[in-house]
């Protein structure tokens, strides 16, 4: 019984096999052979679009990076440039400093900020303690000397004039 069951199993395979034989063609027709070209070139594609973004994001975030220095560089040249201060009441202007003095109490402010500026030194300190340079309000660290732009954070060496990397 084992052996007719078997039988009949052959037979039915090799009549579908006949019958995918006729309908589809011979076995290697219908089978192509897999040789993986069109993955590799797939891969080779990818690859290459997800170098050429890299390069072009890489690009564009140097490019606006350069930008922005270059901005901060020439705001701070610009400050340094003009001197937006007036006289006009008890305000004169001390032509030793370039603010203005106040002809009664000897004060000299800051007329953009209403910060008291050193007479020595020429600075202010703001609200928060940070030192600034009020003819450009630009903050100073009394360390290094180095000129940071409150607008973008970028510190600038005033000698030089380059960005410096404070990171």
């Amino acid at each position: 019984m084992q052996s007719e069951q078997i039988l009949i199993e052959t037979s039915r395979t090799h009549r579908r096999r006949l019958g995918a034989a006729l309908a589809f063609g011979t076995l290697d027709e219908r089978r192509a052979a897999n040789t993986n070209g069109k993955r590799a070139l797939g891969s080779i594609v990818t690859a290459a679009v997800a170098c050429a973004a890299m390069v072009g994001t890489s690009f564009v975030v140097d490019l606006l990076g350069r930008q922005r220095e270059e901005q901060a560089v020439a705001s701070f040249r610009a400050a340094l440039a003009s001197n937006p201060l007036k006289p006009g009441g008890d305000w004169v202007q001390d032509d030793r400093t370039g603010f203005l003095r106040n002809r009664r109490t000897g004060v000299i402010v800051d007329p953009q900020t209403g910060y008291v500026v050193d007479a020595r030194s020429g600075l202010a300190r703001d609200p928060q303690g940070r030192l600034i340079d009020p003819r450009i309000d630009w903050y100073i660290d009394p360390k290094t000397g180095y000129y940071t732009d409150p607008a973008t954070g970028l510190t600038i060496d005033p000698k030089t004039q380059q960005i410096v990397r404070t990171r």
